[in-house]
C-alpha cells in the first residue's frame, strides 16, 4: 500500500487532472439516485476531490480522507468554496475518521479497493460498516484490470464484497454489470456495489 501512496504523491498533478476530465455523473451514473438528499458523507481515498465536490455541490456535509499528501493538498485547493472537511486518513483502519464519532449516510469508495489485500478489505468493510448511519449506503467501485506503472492491485469479486457485507450486517442493494473504462484503457473494467445498512 505505501508504494501505492507514494506513487500517487509523486504524480499528483497529472493525476489530478485526469480524474477532474471524467464528470461524476458519468463515473456513477448507475448508482446516482442512491445520493441521499441531506445528510453526512464519507468519500474515502477521495484523490482529486471531484467526487467531494460534486456531493458537496448536492448540500451535503462531505468529510474527504486521502492517504497521499501531494493529491490531498491539491483537492483542498480546488474545494476551497465547498463544504468539505479534509483528513489524511487511510484504510484499512480510517483511525481519524472513528475518532470523530460520526455516523455516515453515504460512504463512498471508489477506485481503491483494488489496492487493499484480502485480509485488508475484511478489516476496511467492517469500519466503513461501523461508521454507517441505520439505513446508510456504502457504495464501493472495483476496477479490473492490472497496472502498468508500478502501482499495485489485487483481484477483486462482487462475491467477496458480498460475503464480506453480509458479515457485517449489510444487505446488498445493487450489483452492476462490468462497464468499459472512462479513461479508454481496454484492459480495465469496472463495476458498483451498493451496500446498505
Amino acid at each position: 500500500m505505501e508504494k501505492n501512496i507514494l506513487y500517487y504523491s509523486n504524480n499528483a498533478e497529472a493525476l489530478a487532472e485526469q480524474y477532474d476530465n471524467v464528470p461524476f455523473e458519468s463515473v456513477h451514473k448507475d448508482w446516482l439516485e442512491e445520493i441521499p438528499e441531506q445528510g453526512m458523507v464519507l468519500d474515502v481515498g477521495a484523490g482529486s476531490g471531484r467526487d467531494a465536490r460534486y456531493l458537496s455541490e448536492q448540500g451535503l456535509q462531505v468529510y474527504a480522507v486521502e492517504p497521499a499528501k501531494a493529491l490531498i493538498a491539491l483537492a483542498k485547493e480546488k474545494s476551497l468554496k465547498c463544504n468539505i472537511t479534509w483528513y489524511q486518513d487511510r484504510l484499512p483502519d480510517l483511525e481519524k475518521i472513528k475518532k470523530l464519532d460520526i455516523k455516515f449516510d453515504l460512504i463512498l469508495l471508489s477506485a481503491v479497493w483494488m489496492h487493499l489485500s484480502s485480509d485488508e478489505r475484511a478489516i476496511s468493510l467492517q469500519n466503513m460498516a461501523s461508521l454507517l448511519s441505520p439505513g446508510g449506503k456504502l457504495v464501493i467501485t472495483l476496477r479490473h484490470g492490472e497496472f502498468s506503472d508500478g502501482r499495485t492491485a489485487f483481484q477483486l469479486s462482487t462475491e467477496e464484497v458480498c460475503h464480506l457485507a453480509a458479515d457485517n450486517g449489510l444487505s446488498v442493494l445493487l450489483t452492476t454489470d462490468l462497464i468499459r473504462d472512462q479513461l479508454g484503457r481496454g484492459n480495465v473494467v469496472w463495476q458498483t456495489v451498493v451496500l446498505g445498512k
